[in-house]
């Protein structure tokens, strides 16, 4: 399957690091740590650079994951959904990954819940 590279080069903060290798498999810089954890079927990390943060692992998985199934609907016979039908629906998902990438930059996972300042229990009853 072949990706165009504009569909690659879209996703912001990556945009420079995004390619595709001699494998047809694409590069994303994830940690040094989780290199060797990082290669799949369609997706493949590279160590990321000192200033730049690399992409966790379950994400790699999940686009690895989505790339397999788009795949595999274009192999699929012609029946009921067209060729452009699946280019609008990778399409669709190229949107929804950019927004969420946005919406993660806006609101990033705070592993540790807030607690409440203050909070008393009293165990005498």
């Amino acid at each position: 399957m072949m990706f165009t590279s504009s569909i690659i080069t879209s996703i912001p903060n990556y945009d420079t690091a995004w390619h595709i290798g001699v494998t047809s498999r694409l590069a994303i810089p994830v940690s040094p740590s989780n290199y060797i954890y990082s290669h799949f079927e369609h997706v493949s990390g590279v160590p990321a650079a000192e200033d730049q943060q690399g992409v966790p692992i379950t994400k790699l998985k999940i686009l690895d994951a989505l790339i397999e199934r788009l795949s595999q609907m274009k192999k699929e016979p012609q029946g009921q959904i067209s060729v452009d039908q699946i280019d609008a629906l990778i399409e669709q998902y190229k949107k929804e990954i950019e927004q969420a990438a946005t919406a993660h930059q806006i609101l990033p996972y705070n592993p540790a819940p807030a607690g409440t300042a203050g909070t008393l229990v009293n165990l005498v009853a």
